[in-house]
């Protein structure tokens, strides 16, 4: 396997990086991403799965971000790359399915990683799905994705919004997680818009705002 050390770009605060996913009880999984981040993954694929919400996707893109990572969309045929990122795996055609199936034999074959995500584990994989394939995905890492719970959210929004030097009024949080989304990316867009909307106004971020 690489013993090639990747390099980790400056990435703001805000965007999803390996560094500010709350792990909570996804800890198992979080470290084979820094092993693979570190190039010490000791495996060809890791295969990440849950609900949507429980941080897939926020992890693939913090791998996307890594020295001689491509994220693929199986359009096309992939390019040559040390780490592959695919992201809704369910949701591939059959088309994609095949460029799936010889990118990972390719994979093995020439000593690379690559990083899965879909809604479901490779056994749950929708019936017309292509045998070979859904068998090659179970093969190596395969790691169930958690929700965060409210509190954890909570704590994400917090720190999002320390990140970008806000003070949130007493029980913004909380009336947020209340009325709004439980989606942590849209929970997080909303914060954001609240930013830009309290420097128009020139006001404190807080329950009558």
């Amino acid at each position: 396997m690489m013993a090639t050390q990747f390099a980790l770009p400056l990435i703001l605060p805000d965007q999803p990086s390996l560094s500010n996913f709350i792990q909570a009880g996804n800890q198992e999984a979080v470290a084979q991403c820094l092993c693979i981040a570190q190039g010490q993954f000791e495996h060809t694929a890791l295969y990440l799965w849950g609900a949507a919400g429980s941080g897939k996707t926020h992890l693939l893109q913090g791998l996307s971000h890594v020295q001689n990572a491509q994220w693929i969309d199986l359009e096309n045929d992939a390019q040559v790359a040390e780490i592959y990122v695919i992201d809704d795996v369910h949701l591939l055609d059959l088309t994609q399915q095949k460029r799936l199936f010889h990118l990972y034999n390719r994979v093995r074959a020439q000593s690379a990683i690559i990083v899965l995500a879909a809604s479901c584990s490779p056994a749950q994989l929708p019936a017309d799905f292509l045998p070979d394939l859904k068998t090659r995905l179970g093969w190596d890492l395969v790691y169930q994705l958690h929700v965060l719970t409210d509190d954890e959210k909570a704590q994400v929004l917090l720190e999002q919004a320390e990140q970008r030097g806000l003070t949130l009024g007493a029980g913004v949080v909380a009336y947020m997680l209340r009325h709004l989304t439980r989606d942590l990316s849209q929970l997080h867009r909303f914060l954001h818009s609240l930013d830009e909307y309290s420097l128009q106004k020139q006001r404190a971020i807080t329950l009558p705002l």
